[in-house]
Formats: C-alpha cells, sequence, structure tokens
C-alpha cells in the first residue's frame, strides 16, 4: 500500500536521560492501529533491547540468539565473507559448477574463541553483531568482546590469517564493539561501548593492527581521551566524511570527531529527543539522524545547528538508504518513508500493504530501485515511486540485518542464519542461491 500523507507531533514523548532500559515512545497515529499491533510492536521492542544489551554469545555458555551482521563481497576472489553471533568469520567460495550453478562452500574460517588474547576468556562470549569491512586485502572488525581484529584475506588456505587484534578499554563485562570498524586513509575508526553508560571512539592505525604491534602504537587517539570520562554508550558505526567522524550515542547526543585529533569540530555535541543507534547520512553537507523518539533529524555538519525533519511512529533502529537525493528510512512502525531533501518534505510511504512488520534492516538500492526486509521475512522491491514491483517470501523468518549490494546482487542475511543472493534485473528478484550458516 503506498499512502501519501504528512507526519504529525502528536503523542511525542522523549526517551529519560539514563538508558538503564533502552526506552522509546510508540506513536498510536494511525487510528487502525489496534490493540494486538501495539502489543507485538511493545514485544519487539522489548526483545530487540535485550538481545543488544545482553551482548553475550559464544559456544562456551550463552549463545546470542541473534545475529546482525550483513553480508560484505570481495568480487575479484568471487567471495563473500559474514560474521556470526558464535565468535566466527565465514568466507563463501562464489565459484559457479561447470553447469554455471553458484553452490556455495566455506573457505576461510576466523574463530576467535580459539585466539589466546591472554586474561579470562569466559568473561563475556564472544559474538559479532557488526558486519566485516575489508580493505587493503585486510578484513577488519569488532567484536562484542571488546576487540578489532585485522585478518589476512589474500592468502589461501582454511584459517583465515589472524594478523592482530586491539582491545578496546572498559568493564570485561559490559564493554564491547556492536557496529562496523570504519576504514578510511590508513586509520580505523570505532565507535565503542566501555561500560552500562560510558563509550568512547576509537582511532587505530590500520597497518600497526595488520602488524600486530604494540597496544600503543596501534592507538593513534581517542575521543573523549582517557583522562576524560566517557560519552554516552555507543551501538552505531560512525560516518566519517573529510576526516571528522560523526556518530551518535544512547544519552541522546550526536558528535562530530576529528579523526587527526579526536577533538570535536562543534562547540558541544548536538542533543536530540532520544537515543541514537543508527550511522547518520550525509547529503549536501547536512547529517540525517533518526532517534528513538520517531523523529529523523537534519544537522549542519558545520555548525551542528539542528531541525527536525519529519516525525515516524516509533524508533529509527536501522541506517537509511540514500541516492544523494532521498532518504529512504525504515522504522519499527513497519513504514518505509522517502524524504526528499530538496522539498524538505516526505514524498512518500510504503506500509507493506498494510502488513506495517517492523524493519530493523537497511534497505538496499539497485538501480533506482529500492529493495526491502522486513521481520514479515518478506523480501520486496519497490520502484522510485514507492510502489512494489516484485517481492519474496523467507517462509517463518525474519530480516534484520543490513542488505548489502553488490553490482545488481543484494545479498540478505536472515534471523535463522540463512544468507540469500538476490539478482535484481529491472523490476524483478530472482533467487540465486541460498547458504545456512549455522551447521556447515
Amino acid at each position: 500500500m503506498n499512502i501519501q500523507r504528512q507526519p504529525d507531533k502528536l503523542g511525542r514523548a522523549l526517551c529519560p536521560p539514563d538508558m538503564t532500559a533502552v526506552q522509546g515512545p510508540i506513536r498510536l497515529k494511525r487510528p487502525a492501529l489496534d490493540f494486538n499491533r501495539q502489543l507485538s510492536l511493545v514485544v519487539l521492542l522489548l526483545l530487540v533491547a535485550v538481545v543488544v544489551l545482553a551482548g553475550c554469545a559464544g559456544r562456551r555458555g550463552v549463545g546470542a540468539s541473534e545475529s546482525w551482521s550483513g553480508v560484505v563481497a570481495q568480487p575479484e576472489t568471487e567471495s563473500v565473507f559474514v560474521s556470526t553471533r558464535d565468535g566466527r568469520i565465514l568466507e563463501l567460495l562464489l565459484i559457479p559448477t561447470s553447469r554455471g550453478v553458484i553452490q556455495p562452500r566455506v573457505g576461510q574460517v576466523f574463530d576467535a574463541q580459539e585466539r589466546d588474547e591472554g586474561g579470562d576468556k569466559s568473561r563475556v562470549g564472544v559474538a559479532f553483531y557488526g558486519t566485516p569491512s575489508i580493505a587493503g586485502g585486510r578484513l577488519y572488525v569488532g567484536s562484542y568482546q571488546g576487540f578489532v581484529y585485522s585478518l589476512d584475506v589474500s592468502k589461501d588456505g582454511n584459517t583465515l590469517a589472524d594478523t592482530g587484534s586491539f582491545e578496546i578499554d572498559g568493564n570485561k563485562l559490559a564493554k564491547g564493539i556492536a557496529g562496523n570498524v570504519v576504514y578510511t586513509d590508513g586509520a580505523l575508526v570505532v565507535a565503542a561501548a566501555e561500560d552500562t553508560h560510558l563509550g568512547r571512539l576509537y582511532v587505530l592505525d590500520a597497518e600497526e593492527l595488520s602488524a600486530n604491534s604494540r597496544q600503543d602504537r596501534v592507538e593513534r587517539c581517542r575521543y573523549p581521551s582517557g583522562v576524560e570520562d566517557g560519552v554516552g554508550r555507543m551501538w552505531s558505526t560512525p560516518l566519517v566524511v573529510d576526516g571528522i567522524a560523526y556518530f551518535g550515542d544512547l544519552d541522546h547526543f550526536v558528535h562530530a570527531v576529528s579523526i587527526d585529533t579526536c577533538e570535536s569540530v562543534w562547540n558541544a555535541p548536538v542533543e536530540l529527543g532520544a537515543s541514537v543507534i543508527v550511522a547518520p547520512v550525509a547529503i549536501n553537507g547536512t547529517l540525517y539522524v533518526g532517534a528513538f523518539d520517531g523523529i529523523m533529524y537534519s544537522i549542519d555538519m558545520v555548525t551542528g545547528a539542528k531541525q527536525e525533519a519529519f516525525t515516524a511512529e516509533s524508533w529509527f533502529w536501522a541506517t537509511p538508504a540514500s541516492d544523494g537525493n532521498r532518504l529512504y528510512a525504515p522504522n519499527l512502525d513497519g513504514v518505509l518513508y522517502a524524504y526528499d531533501v530538496d522539498a524538505g518534505t516526505v514524498v512518500w510511504e510504503y506500509d507493506q500493504e498494510g502488513s506495517m512488520d517492523a524493519i530493523l534492516a537497511t534497505p538496499a538500492i539497485v538501480d533506482g530501485n529500492i529493495m526491502l526486509g522486513s521481520d514479515g521475512g518478506d523480501v520486496t522491491l519497490l520502484d522510485s515511486d514507492g510502489f512494489k514491483t516484485a517481492s519474496f517470501a523467507l517462509a517463518d523468518d525474519k530480516v534484520r540485518a543490513p542488505l548489502m549490494v553488490s553490482g545488481n546482487t543484494v545479498y540478505v542475511r536472515s534471523l535463522e542464519e540463512v544468507i540469500t543472493a538476490f539478482v535484481i534485473t529491472g523490476d524483478t528478484i530472482e533467487k540465486d542461491w541460498d547458504f545456512k550458516v549455522e551447521g556447515f
């Protein structure tokens, strides 16, 4: 269902500043939103909060119940990589058979459980929530145990060559990295949680990390500095533009920090109405950041001046996709919002033909079409006007990891640990292959 309407701001509530529990309003703008849907959304919000707050996984002890990692492709080697909820990085080889059919098989594997980090490894289970990053023949990923790893993906063999690790500071039972490690010009930028309420931005030297140097050689700087208290707990992936890292925290603030000096480039962080876990999106000198109060904010990248762009009915959990002119912003209210930055308005909304299943996955843009995955297990292709052109149902499954694009292929990682590759041709979706991660 494609509906044209303007969002209002009725029923706005702000999250409490103390995030002992992740709070957020559930907006009831639609009169048709019945009690069962309200109850389902409340349950979902609680489950999502518990999953990430727990941050514990691994084959020893309690395992993480969900996986949030997307799939990263390395086309030159015909392979993709994915991180898992039990502390592994898997390479899937995508070499076609003689009949031209791709039947993925596991190539190299890295198992964080097997790495000797020193001390008590049982302090918290190993899990990867962020999507791996690949640059210069290295794969970089952060674990919820609080380590940043460098892995050599250029060699053959069954084991991903482990070249170095860096451990963030903090409470061993509460620290961790939930977002992606960002590579930029030889630096690695990482947003981390150091305690139940505190977070810090780390800037690392990629070459020193890959050489397994001392920790003080690997770390370039941190924000705030080590002698200062941290800012709010971070679950997000920083956005780095022109040497400045932009990121939000659970204490409602958005920060702009130079990665050369780890000093703020704004007079003060920008305070929003609720927690931020999404990565900002930058368009024409403006940041767009969704928060748990259901508001999409616009922030001037130079001055930090903020405005409200539009309002949804629930949390912004997933980072929007953008084509440089529009934001395609999913929300836990089950609606995908298309916001035109020049017009300054929501030009259409897609509510999944009335099902309004919660959307926790970042959409993908392929040749002007938008591909969407939801908690209903449907993968849907929309045209630029917000009308459905094709869909594919993942039976009894959910999509919460970001959809990842390589050429005209979109990789979808489901909650049941199935990776599916879809080929997008015009306005059609065709399943290419799938692979079950667990029990390979």
